[in-house]
């Protein structure tokens, strides 16, 4: 009986700790800035290579490539929310209170994931979804053009793709506890080093090997989607074990 209690009062605590970080995570204004910020230029750059793309009748591939475009972009403010999701908690002390309230710090820094993880994939489902349809009707196309089938695919993964990078870089703004050391590296990668590398198809970098997930054109040296998959679990797993175990031993 006292095992029973003892379990069911771990899990009821864990589930509070979760409702509070997401609660934290919805309260932060700056998590709607960015997560605005993101949807407006993903639409602006849509309907920017919308009205620039020659994109003939039944060519229904290179539309759906199109519709994705500008998330490759874009995805940069999954990244930031990861970090503005973990570094807010050094804001003020209010990391301080956060261990008071949560004193199993794993249990804080697994709730954190998953208060996250719902959040990210929902707005990742929204970006990615107006991308594509902006695009469609930029160009004119019919939706009876486009494989819904494929289209609903490429918007799954690639919210997926970006949910899993906003735990990464939650991760690891968790680890350097700063917001804009974390975000300079991040940035760097996304915006500098990442499309120099894209043409030596080093699929084994997080951002490259999820390209094979979410576009329709897939070239024929890509990786199978689990093995992209696998890319992209192992990069988040790198940085969030450690952070959990950094959690773990930090006195703050």
């Amino acid at each position: 009986m006292t095992t029973t209690t003892a379990t069911r009062t771990r899990g009821r605590a864990f589930a509070d700790a979760v409702r509070t970080e997401a609660s934290k995570l919805w309260s932060l204004p700056a998590t709607w800035l960015l997560l605005g910020g993101t949807l407006a230029l993903t639409i602006v750059l849509s309907i920017a290579f919308g009205t620039s793309a020659n994109l003939g009748p039944g060519q229904t591939v290179n539309i759906l490539d199109y519709g994705v475009t500008a998330v490759t972009w874009t995805q940069c403010g999954f990244f930031l929310l990861g970090v503005i999701a973990s570094t807010s908690e050094y804001i003020g002390g209010q990391i301080r209170t956060t261990l008071v309230a949560i004193p199993d710090r794993i249990a804080w820094r697994l709730a954190a994931t998953v208060a996250l993880v719902p959040f990210a994939f929902v707005a990742g489902f929204l970006v990615v979804g107006a991308s594509i349809t902006t695009i469609l009707l930029t160009t004119g196309a019919s939706v009876t053009e486009a494989d819904l089938g494929l289209a609903a695919r490429i918007i799954t993964s690639a919210a997926g793709y970006l949910t899993l990078m906003a735990v990464l870089s939650s991760a690891l703004g968790f680890l350097i506890r700063r917001a804009i050391p974390a975000a300079a590296i991040l940035l760097v990668y996304l915006l500098i080093l990442s499309p120099l590398l894209q043409s030596q198809n080093w699929y084994f970098l997080p951002d490259i090997a999820s390209y094979t997930l979410w576009f329709a054109s897939i070239p024929d040296t890509a990786p199978p989607a689990l093995v992209s998959w696998l890319v992209l679990l192992a990069w988040t797993l790198a940085f969030l074990i450690p952070s959990i175990s950094i959690a773990n031993r930090r006195d703050t």
